[in-house]
């Protein structure tokens, strides 16, 4: 364990160039090939696959969800993730990626990067999925900002095209959010806020 100087990263903080670093940061990560998609400590349980991980995923929260949602709502869910899933067979993967690459898990000191924290969520997945908070916004929406993110991240490698799957992916992202917070009863109180996103963008998705 290693202890960084420094603070989390707000939007209202995040310049150009560190923007461009923080890009550049994610890359590296996605530089790290493995043998498999899944959970890496249990190394024994890979799958060449991306599909078959990202739906047993997708099933927890969708069943978390079960006597939460409408029915009608997620039936229409359902349907779009069958319709969909084999999009998944062409993805950039299978690497390291973080899954909750967002600025609260950023540490930043005298406006420069130090380093990534919590990696809870880490997996061994395909690097479209990190790009998930980009889409959501989480890294303001200032297009300055978000063009150096991009390049910084294209110096290191290709930025992947995720624009056919990221609805897909937004999709089993809400599941699992609401179903966390249905889970842990924190859905109209402690993470309503975090519910209204992810269930608004249900609501709205057909």
């Amino acid at each position: 364990m290693e202890c960084l100087p420094g603070t989390l990263l707000k939007i209202i903080d995040l310049t150009d160039t560190l923007a461009y670093d923080i890009g550049s940061r994610l890359a590296g990560i996605h530089l790290n090939r493995v043998n498999g998609y899944g959970d890496l400590t249990q190394p024994h349980d890979l799958s060449p696959d991306p599909r078959i991980y990202f739906t047993r995923k997708f099933d927890e929260g969708f069943a978390e969800c079960s006597n939460h949602l409408p029915r009608t709502l997620l039936d229409q869910c359902h349907r779009y993730y069958d319709d969909h899933i084999n999009l998944l067979s062409s993805v950039d993967g299978p690497c390291m990626i973080h899954r909750d690459f967002r600025p609260g898990n950023v540490i930043i000191n005298n406006g420069k990067l130090q380093g990534i924290i919590d990696w809870a969520s880490g997996r061994s997945s395909f690097s479209e999925e990190d790009f998930c908070p980009l889409e959501l916004k989480e890294w303001g929406e200032r297009p300055t900002r978000i063009k150096s993110f991009l390049r910084g991240y294209e110096s290191i490698r290709p930025i992947p095209d995720y624009s056919a799957i990221m609805p897909l992916l937004r999709l089993s992202r809400a599941f699992a959010t609401i179903g966390f917070t249905v889970k842990h009863g924190t859905w109209a109180n402690r993470h309503a806020r975090l519910y209204q996103i992810h269930r608004q963008f249900l609501d709205g998705f057909f």
